[in-house]
């Protein structure tokens, strides 16, 4: 049989758009080599979060604003107000580094953002106590049953990543859908030098963020009183019901020295908000959001990378204290 020239073109395109389906009906979702938000939202002017990109200033890296004597490989202050731009400070405010346990902000902010009911309760299951040994935990045991507003406190007050991993598995009942909601959302918020590989923190080639990011990622989740209730708290009780009924408490106590007054905090400001991250990638890390006495006006302060646990307080203090002059 012979086949015309037209017959032949419509057979050959017939068979690619085969192969082309074909390979689209295979996808499956890989957060752990994959930036995803392109593929599963597109960001534009009308869904970035509401002044975003006019409020709060940019930084210009190609003009660094530094601070003398300050060690962090990465830092930023700025001020909530576009207009007091004059007293910014940043160094490497855009580079892509590890963040440890400031990853909880945005776990922190994924779950305000789609729980509605802080009362709804979570089981714990033996899955989520699969960590490593040096892993931050709020002490959870296999068949606990305890509130989303106790799982909060137990991810940000200790840091738990146990916490962490029962609230991320059961937002979306499904653990990948939390991490794709986290990237989604860092996306919406104009973060596009961040990718989530995990809702803990732990050290990854795909889990990083910048300064800038977190700042961006920090002011949002300012929106929730609760989570500067929570991030404040100098130690919090749970009563949590065990998997053979009884009630235990856990008494949780803040790692972060500014809430322990372990450390005191420059004295021009109030503490609003805090956040405490520690890996061996990641080094040290730190972020506060500030209320200046004086102008009422707010600030958030990030470091990344610092020396050490007690340099990012003294690099912090360093950042509040230039806002003043």
């Amino acid at each position: 049989m012979k086949w015309s020239i037209t017959k032949k073109i419509i057979l050959i395109l017939g068979i690619i758009s085969a192969l082309f389906l074909n390979a689209c009906s295979s996808f499956k979702v890989n957060y752990d080599n994959k930036r995803l938000i392109g593929n599963l939202y597109k960001a534009n002017e009308d869904t970035f979060a509401d002044g975003t990109a006019e409020n709060i200033i940019v930084p210009d890296a190609s003009i660094e604003q530094i601070i003398d004597n300050i060690g962090a490989e990465s830092y930023i202050i700025a001020s909530l107000d576009r207009k007091k731009s004059a007293y910014t400070k940043y160094h490497n405010p855009y580079k892509k580094m590890p963040m440890a346990s400031l990853t909880k902000i945005m776990t922190a902010l994924i779950v305000l953002e789609n729980v509605d009911d802080l009362s709804k309760e979570y089981y714990v299951t033996s899955e989520d106590l699969d960590m490593e040994p040096d892993e931050s935990r709020a002490n959870l045991k296999n068949g606990d049953k305890l509130s989303v507003r106790d799982l909060l406190y137990g991810l940000l007050v200790p840091s738990g990543n146990d916490a962490a991993t029962v609230l991320s598995k059961n937002v979306f009942n499904n653990y990948d859908n939390f991490i794709i909601a986290m990237n989604n959302e860092a996306e919406r918020l104009g973060a596009i030098n961040t990718h989530f590989d995990n809702a803990v923190g732990l050290d990854s080639d795909y889990h990083f963020s910048t300064a800038y990011d977190l700042f961006l990622i920090t002011r949002e989740a300012m929106k929730y009183p609760i989570f500067s209730e929570i991030t404040t708290c100098k130690e919090y009780t749970a009563n949590i019901v065990q998997s053979d009924g009884v009630i235990r408490s856990e008494k949780w106590q803040n790692t972060n020295y500014f809430v322990s007054e372990e450390l005191l905090m420059s004295s021009n400001v109030t503490l609003v908000a805090t956040k405490t991250g520690n890996t061996k990638k990641a080094g040290s890390c730190l972020i506060l959001t500030t209320k200046d006495k004086k102008s009422d006006d707010y600030y958030i302060s990030v470091v990344l990378n610092a020396k050490s646990k007690r340099n990012s307080y003294y690099n912090t203090n360093a950042l509040l204290s230039a806002i003043t002059k």
